[in-house]
């Protein structure tokens, strides 16, 4: 089974509202060429590429930590809204390669058979997830080797291990990378086996994740085990959303945090973004009580500004298919999106390389 379903003219096309006059971004993505692969990025990036879109259709890794589905819907509603905003001076949409989606089907069928409330179901559940980690790594580390940002949709928030390790390794860094996450929820439950819940405990027990910082945390929304990994060292910090503080505050959090390790050589960053945060956005955990889909587009924009993110992960919108959900849950991720686009001021580059001597 190919890893990747590639996308071309066929898979976009039917996503496309085409209106004279006008031009979506829709029509001037990039697409790989029949018969090219991961093994051509490379080529892809000395034409222009900075950017690739990649999907993960998905929910073994919220069910497995006992959540709901749909998470796997949320690829298909950024495609119909990303792909129809308009091709302007603002975003022409040439730079960015619609790569495809991870090739799931395996997964999500075996996940269908599992029976729930049946002894074995969450662990076969978390060894689906597990299957998952080992497609997800590998295409992002072929990404980024290939000097492309990846701007990775769709699935559960355990995606991010995959995400960090091929990061990781992409860069050659022996101690894992630095993140940010938007999130109610620090995702440092015990090494249970894979689930949404645990990725980034999981990697940063593997060493791919150095440096952790979580904005809009929920105090009680974390047990106390999470709340003392996050209070374990100066490598792991967040800001309390109790403190019902504004969104300058949690920036200016995150900026003392990522500043301390931004002293040469510094470390690759990437931005997580769990759509649980904003405000009854349709989610695996949506909450009545979060950030604006507008704080968020800022929380992204100035991060990558300021800093510059080598990858952006939007994981959890979990809309209900032939609803509503579909549209709401669709343009705030195409907005996310164009946000982290806009911002980006240079591709990930794998030199200088000084980086790499920083200290465990």
């Amino acid at each position: 089974m190919e890893p990747v379903i590639f996308y071309d003219k066929r898979h976009i096309a039917p996503w496309i509202r085409l209106r004279q006059g006008e031009q979506k971004i829709g029509e001037r993505v990039s697409l790989l060429e029949p018969g090219e692969g991961l093994e051509d990025l490379s080529g892809c990036a000395k034409k222009g590429i900075r950017f690739a879109l990649l999907g993960i259709p998905e929910s073994v890794g919220p069910m497995a930590n006992y959540g709901k589905c749909c998470t796997d819907h949320a690829w298909p509603a950024f495609l119909e809204a990303f792909l129809n905003m308009q091709s302007n001076r603002f975003c022409r949409g040439n730079e960015i390669l619609c790569l495809g989606e991870l090739n799931t089907k395996e997964i999500n069928e075996a996940a269908s058979l599992l029976v729930p409330g049946v002894e074995e179901y969450i662990n076969n559940l978390k060894s689906l997830c597990s299957r998952l980690d080992d497609m997800v790594y590998p295409v992002i580390e072929e990404i980024l080797r290939a000097g492309i940002n990846p701007v990775v949709i769709g699935g559960g928030h355990n995606n991010a291990y995959g995400i960090l390790k091929g990061a990781s390794r992409a860069f050659d860094a022996p101690h894992g990378i630095q993140c940010v996450n938007c999130d109610p929820h620090a995702d440092l439950r015990p090494l249970e086996g894979r689930h949404s819940g645990n990725a980034f405990s999981y990697a940063r027990a593997e060493g791919y994740l150095k440096r952790y910082f979580v904005i809009g945390l929920h105090e009680n929304c974390n047990s106390q085990h999470v709340m003392e990994q996050m209070d374990a060292g100066p490598d792991v910090g967040y800001c309390s959303f109790d403190s019902l503080t504004p969104l300058e505050r949690h920036l200016h959090r995150a900026y003392e945090f990522l500043e301390a390790s931004r002293l040469p050589p510094g470390l690759p960053l990437g931005i997580e973004v769990d759509m649980d945060t904003i405000t009854d956005m349709p989610s695996s955990a949506m909450t009545p009580s979060g950030f604006s889909v507008e704080e968020v587009r800022r929380f992204v924009r100035s991060i990558n500004s300021r800093f510059g993110a080598v990858y952006l992960h939007l994981a959890e919108g979990a809309p209900v298919i032939n609803t509503n959900d579909m549209i709401k849950v669709g343009k705030a991720l195409a907005y996310l999106v164009l946000d982290f686009v806009k911002t980006t001021k240079s591709p990930p580059s794998l030199e200088p390389e000084a980086w790499k001597r920083t200290s465990p």
